[in-house]
């Protein structure tokens, strides 16, 4: 399953999980999505759907953590480079950017 079928099979598979009702056309498109999920395990449909559920959602939370983690490295960057542009607005100026300054100490 590439990956924008299985983005639209997650979204259907999600509301299954609330449970909504699906519409006959959603409930065959979202039934083809467990089997092909379940044949590219290596089961036979219906077989340890969990699993593979949890395989997947294992997957995108490790993504996720990553992407968190760069975010975070990003942000004391960018607040290490505020402070030494904050910094240097002041030596240049005698006045501070703001009443108060962004970054109050490099991190």
């Amino acid at each position: 399953m590439d990956q924008t079928t299985y983005e639209r099979w997650w979204q259907l598979h999600l509301r299954v999980a609330k449970g909504e009702e699906l519409g006959a056309a959603e409930q065959a498109i979202y039934t083809a999505g467990v089997t092909d999920l379940d044949a590219e395990e290596g089961q036979t449909p219906g077989e340890n759907s969990n699993l593979t559920l949890l395989r997947r959602l294992r997957t995108e939370v490790e993504s996720l953590e990553t992407t968190h983690a760069q975010l975070q490295a990003k942000s004391r960057r960018l607040d290490r480079q505020i402070w030494t542009l904050e910094g240097a607005y002041m030596a240049l100026t005698g006045r501070e950017l703001s009443g108060q300054g962004y970054a109050l100490s490099p991190i």
